[in-house]
């Protein structure tokens, strides 16, 4: 290490010697622990009232442990001085990755005075999509034999993890692949082209609008004034039944708009905003008129804002669960009307500077022309974008890092058989991952290498789980086309009909069922893309015989 960097090393370390009750201890028993101190630096430049604050180690970890568990080179760690460990504390920590790719994105410590810190901090914590290690001071220094205890550590708590855990977003570290389809989305965004992202429940539709959401950000930064685009993520599965109304999502769509300045950090005072926007607190006290009134004006401020910034960003709406507001929902249909109509307007004033993305399981509610006398907004308005599964290299990269992370290594056979079950379907690779991962015991966890043999083991286990998922897929074909169950159900007994059988099904419900990730392409092996959803048909469909087939 350079003097100048041991040098600037060994004063913060001094400072935080002098702030923090026993760290000089902690640091010693996590150096005997085999890690390695590169830097120290308080995560606030200014101290509190207490004359203490929190600080940021970065370690190196040693060579057994990165490659037990797949570390990067560098580890954070986060020293708190709290009585009470503080939310803000993984705040920092957050802002920290974002902007050090050196660190590991998938682990972060945080040692606290705190012995009830991991509990109260459960909460900030899941929103990360990161696994937290939360010990106490205590717990540390209590440790006899250290390199053995952080081994231990790594190991119950990575391996307890449920690492493949599917069925929520995932974002951060657990974020793999979609790169194509990340750069197409933003490229029709961008070009003024409003865009319908559509595919099978848990098929990754909320995450890819949380990556985008990040990337845009990321991509932005308020103080140089380049500022790419204002990403308002509106998840509509978050509306409260109190909420489900038209006054509902204007305050929702507001508390949006301010969460996403926040992230840019961009102050609302700024941007010349209506007096009672720019305090979220008073959000949830106005009336449904105010917010008739607040909404247009706080939109029209910020699109004349964007209109004049030097870099000119775009504002994006992506509508998460559209069919809510369109009869999905106990939300009135002519309410959800009303705001599509009003935002379809926004987008055909403002072309470049404000645009939409509505997601959802399909295209049906906004392919319709009408509901009852009203023009559907949506109609012949939006750019389909159906999500099939990940393509095969992502599902390998997502099953490996995973596993190598709970020291498993996936052999190339077994990632064979996953992906002929799943199609890339990432909920669905995932699942299979924590059927194999969960009957592992911990002591055989060390490099443990998975094959063919062994995936084969789980195969009906995890045909079991996800029997749920597949009558949910099964759902979401009927809603493409009432006869395609029957076809596709023929297909799988007699496979090499399967153009002739196809034929009796519409050209576009063919072309649907394949872009959803459901249907192979033409002269693939097999018919269906995911072969558990196959297997689920033959034990569950009856089998009928296809007009075109029968003929």
């Amino acid at each position: 290490m350079e003097t100048g960097k041991i040098e600037a090393l060994e004063n913060f370390k001094h400072w935080m010697l002098g702030e923090i009750p026993d760290a000089e201890n902690v640091v010693d028993g996590l150096q005997r622990a085999g890690l390695e101190l590169r830097r120290v630096e308080p995560a606030d430049r200014s101290s509190s009232a207490s004359g203490m604050r929190t600080w940021l180690l970065f370690w190196e970890p040693p060579k057994h442990l990165r490659e037990s568990f797949d570390l990067a080179q560098e580890l954070l760690l986060v020293l708190t001085p709290w009585k009470q460990a503080q939310a803000r504390d993984v705040s920092l920590a957050e802002e920290t990755l974002r902007r050090d790719h050196r660190l590991d994105r998938g682990v972060v410590l945080i040692v606290a005075r705190d012995a009830a810190a991991e509990r109260r901090l459960a909460h900030p914590v899941q929103h990360t999509g990161r696994l937290y290690i939360i010990v106490s001071v205590d717990a540390v220094l209590a440790v006899q034999d250290p390199k053995r205890w952080l081994r231990d550590l790594f190991q119950e708590r990575i391996g307890s993890g449920d690492l493949f855990a599917a069925g929520r977003p995932v974002f951060g570290w657990d974020f793999v692949g979609r790169q194509q389809e990340l750069r197409s989305i933003r490229g029709r965004l961008m070009d003024g082209r409003p865009v319908g992202l559509y595919g099978l429940r848990k098929a990754g539709k909320t995450s890819v609008l949380i990556a985008l959401k990040d990337q845009l950000i990321a991509d932005s930064t308020a103080e140089s004034g380049s500022i790419v685009a204002i990403p308002i993520h509106l998840d509509l599965l978050s509306l409260s039944f109190a909420e489900m109304k038209r006054s509902g999502f204007m305050r929702y769509l507001l508390r949006s708009m301010h969460e996403a300045l926040e992230r840019l950090g961009v102050a609302p005072t700024t941007l010349n905003l209506p007096a009672s926007f720019t305090d979220r607190r008073r959000l949830g006290e106005l009336d449904a008129e105010d917010l008739e009134r607040l909404v247009p004006e706080a939109l029209e401020c910020l699109i004349d804002w964007a209109r004049s910034a030097p870099s000119a960003p775009a504002i994006f709406l992506l509508i998460d669960e559209y069919e809510r507001i369109l009869g999905a929902s106990r939300f009135p249909v002519t309410d959800g009307l009303d705001i599509l109509d009003y935002l379809r307007g926004l987008v055909q004033r403002y072309p470049r500077t404000f645009n939409i993305l509505i997601a959802g399981l399909d295209r049906q509610k906004a392919s319709v022309s009408r509901y009852g006398q009203r023009q559907n907004p949506l109609f012949s308005f939006i750019v389909d974008h159906p999500l099939a599964g990940l393509e095969r290299e992502e599902m390998n990269e997502l099953i490996r890092k995973i596993g190598r992370r709970l020291s498993l290594r996936f052999e190339s056979d077994a990632l064979d058989v996953i992906w002929r079950e799943t199609g890339g379907h990432p909920y669905l690779a995932r699942e299979f991952g924590r059927v194999i991962d969960r009957e592992i015991p911990s002591q055989k966890r060390d490099s443990m290498r998975i094959d063919r043999a062994i995936t084969l083991e789980h195969l009906e286990e995890f045909r079991r789980d996800v029997a749920p998922t597949m009558q949910e897929i099964h759902d979401a074909v009927r809603t493409i086309d009432p006869e395609a169950p029957d076809v596709l159900a023929y297909i799988v007994h007699y496979p090499e009909e399967t153009d002739e059988s196809l034929s009796a099904l519409k050209p576009e419900s063919v072309h649907t069922l394949r872009r959803y990730g459901i249907l192979n392409e033409t002269g693939a092996n097999e018919p269906l893309r995911i072969g558990s959803f196959g297997a689920w048909l033959l034990q569950n469909q009856p089998l009928g015989v296809p007009t075109a087939a029968n003929a």
